[in-house]
């Protein structure tokens, strides 16, 4: 193996490393916030936010449409201001519409309306560090999905590397020395 492939390797091992520790870590965060302090709070604002990707090379955009709110709340007199939904969806209530109109209508019909109360989970010593959903959900699983892939194919692309490689020759010897 040359020194730029296993200095690859273990590139990849650190990234794989990184996510995976960090994804351990982000599911201990999402199940401790359910037992933040709670405080209650006012929805301040609601939008639909729009996200734009590409595949490879294309020059077509793919758009999807995200319901986002702000929220204000006070912990010890002080006014706080957040967006953040939920450990795992960041600021999206509900993601994924592909049409405007389909985010603007589930909106509508949400119980995400501008002056609503809502309770929201603070983390304790850090009042800034809140969530409107606590606990886990599908998102707060992908570092620790991703970090498990990218260490399973390090792992699974060595063994493959290291499995030993029966030659022509060695073949040929085992013929030679069964029929004799």
């Amino acid at each position: 193996m040359t020194k730029a492939v296993k200095w690859s390797i273990g590139v990849f091992m650190a990234i794989g490393l990184f996510f995976f520790s960090f994804g351990i870590y982000f599911i201990y965060e999402a199940m401790a916030s359910t037992s933040w302090d709670q405080v209650e709070g006012k929805i301040t604002n609601t939008r639909i936010a729009m996200r734009s990707s590409r595949s490879g090379n294309s020059t077509n955009y793919r758009y999807q449409y995200d319901a986002t709110m702000t929220y204000q709340y006070q912990v010890n007199g002080i006014t706080y201001q957040n967006n953040r939904f939920s450990l795992g969806s960041g600021d999206t209530i509900k993601g994924g519409f592909t049409e405007k109109q389909q985010a603007r209508e589930w909106l509508k019909k949400s119980v995400y309306k501008i002056g609503r109360p809502v309770t929201v989970f603070v983390k304790p010593g850090n009042p800034e560090e809140t969530v409107i959903s606590s606990g886990l959900n599908w998102g707060t699983f992908v570092p620790l999905i991703l970090g498990s892939l990218i260490l399973g194919m390090i792992l699974f692309w060595r063994k493959l590397v290291n499995l030993p490689q029966k030659t022509k020759t060695s073949s040929q010897d085992e013929i030679s020395a069964n029929q004799g």
